[in-house]
Formats: structure tokens, C-alpha cells, sequence
């Protein structure tokens, strides 16, 4: 046994070792959180060149936004697991364009494997569908939720955005905060779409 052992040799860290330490960390942290930031704000993102979608300038927040179920309760998403969530939007009963579109982020939210769960579509009319055209629709799109929307309470979350008024079928994009933050209709294709979630999931936090 060493009885010459003194604790005080021992090599503790430097300065220069921590702050070594913290710039390895900030390297890897720094880029993701901006990332994030960017797609949430739309600040700094070079127009046509990153993003897919339709920036919504500023993002809006849904929180106060009358969701109802088809029952007529009200529907809470932020009270729900954070998921992203699309909110489609067919402009009236959901027709040949509105199926379009739902088939598109069916075969993205497919496609997404694993990672589908962090994600959600809903159907949000301005009235009610019926019992039976929920069933068929159910059927087609079995993971799919029915929400109800008045257009008057839509347009005012929209108002003083870039997008003012959605007179065309749309998705809205809202991030796990609950923030409207991208738009798609069916100009876009599915790979636009799956581009987009599948990078914003890489940089958000999982459930």
C-alpha cells in the first residue's frame, strides 16, 4: 500500500477542460435548437430553399381555438399527449379535393413508420359530417379523428397572418405546442410533406 498517497495530486479539471467540455456540447445542442426556432418562427429560413410547406407568419397558437367533437363536447388537444398534428380542412363537405388531400397524409403518416405516432390528423368542418360519411371515411383512414370548426373562429385565428383566409381544402401544420405553423394544399405532393415532418421530428422532442 502507498501511504504516501495525498489526495490534493490528484488531477482535477481546468478551466480549459470545462470550457472544452461545454463547447462539445453546445456544438451538438446549439444546431438542433436553432433548427427548431426556425421552423417555429420562420425566422432566419432562406425562402424556397428549406422548407416544403407554406410558412403561416407568425405561428398561431390553437389553444383558444372551440374544437369540438362530433358529439358536440369540446376537444382539449393540448391537453392530449403532444403530438404534431395536421389539421385538415376540407371547405365544406369533404369532396373529391378533400379526399385527395386526406389520402396524401394518410400515405405520409404511413410512411412515416415508428415515428407515426408522434403524429395526427384530424378532419376539422365547419359543420358536422354525417354518422354515415364518418363511417366511410373511418374506413379508408382508420387512424383519422372528426373535429368541428366554425369558419368565423378559423378566420380569426388566421387574421394578421400570411394567411388571412383558407378558401381552398388546406392542411395547417401545428407543431407538439400547439402552434400553427405551416400550410399545404393540394398543390404539394406527399414527398413535400414527408420531407418536412420527418425533419421537424428529428429535431423535436419525442413524447
Amino acid at each position: 500500500m502507498n501511504n504516501n498517497y495525498n489526495p490534493a495530486t490528484e488531477e482535477k479539471p481546468t478551466g480549459v477542460g470545462r470550457f472544452q467540455a461545454l463547447s462539445v456540447i453546445a456544438s451538438v445542442v446549439l444546431p438542433m435548437l436553432a433548427a427548431y426556432i426556425v421552423f417555429r418562427t420562420g425566422i432566419g429560413m432562406p425562402e424556397g430553399t428549406v422548407n416544403q410547406g407554406e410558412l403561416l407568419q407568425p405561428p398561431r397558437s390553437i389553444e383558444h381555438l372551440p374544437l369540438l367533437k362530433p358529439s358536440g363536447t369540446r376537444l382539449d388537444l393540448l391537453s392530449e399527449s403532444p403530438r404534431w398534428r395536421y389539421l385538415i380542412l376540407p371547405g365544406g363537405d369533404c369532396t373529391a379535393e378533400c379526399e385527395k388531400l386526406l389520402y396524401t397524409t394518410r400515405q405520409v403518416h404511413i410512411r412515416l413508420g415508428e415515428k407515426a405516432d408522434r403524429v395526427e390528423r384530424l378532419l376539422v368542418s365547419a359543420t358536422p359530417l354525417s354518422e354515415e360519411r364518418r363511417a366511410q371515411l373511418r374506413e379508408q383512414h382508420p387512424r383519422l379523428r372528426f373535429a368541428v370548426q366554425e369558419s368565423a373562429a378559423l378566420d380569426g385565428l388566421l387574421r394578421d397572418t400570411n394567411h388571412p383566409r383558407l378558401e381552398r381544402v388546406s392542411t395547417l401544420l401545428v407543431d407538439q405546442r400547439g402552434f400553427a405553423m405551416m400550410v399545404y394544399d393540394n398543390h404539394h405532393s406527399g414527398n413535400q410533406l414527408l420531407k418536412d415532418i420527418k425533419r421537424l421530428l428529428k429535431y423535436s422532442y419525442d413524447k
